[in-house]
């Protein structure tokens, strides 16, 4: 009988290693360089240049982890230096996405996948 409860309690803990690493992956994996959409209402859709559509690309993928980290602050209303610091946040993200509506949205570069996929390979390897 102590051979199975001490099977159920690595079993538990094997489980819990495995959710951890999953958890961990996830997050990882939702900083990942994606592709901005651009789906246009005309027929003609604008194109940019390569380098263009790469800063496009880091620009939309800041603002975008920018927007869910301000989803997760939790202000203390009681200490300016914390509005304060969310107030910063805030701006940066608005200026992001001033600057990606202006030049970038609904636009399309021949190579934006290729150019999310090198910016990916150089965060993985800065990142080991």
């Amino acid at each position: 009988m102590k051979n199975i409860f001490g099977f159920f309690k690595t079993y538990k803990k094997f489980i819990f290693v495995i959710a951890l690493i999953f958890t961990s992956l996830a997050s990882a994996e939702s900083r990942l360089y994606q592709i901005p959409p651009s789906s246009s209402t005309s027929a003609h859709v604008p194109y940019i240049s390569d380098e263009a559509m790469k800063h496009c690309i880091v620009l939309y993928n800041e603002a975008k982890w920018l927007r869910e980290e301000l989803e997760r602050i939790e202000i203390d209303q009681y200490s300016q230096q914390s509005v304060n610091s969310y107030n910063t946040k805030v701006g940066q993200h608005t200026k992001k996405l001033e600057y990606f509506n202006k030049n970038c949205a609904g636009k399309q570069s021949e190579s934006a996948y290729r150019e999310a996929q090198k910016l990916n390979e150089a965060k993985s390897s800065a990142n080991f």
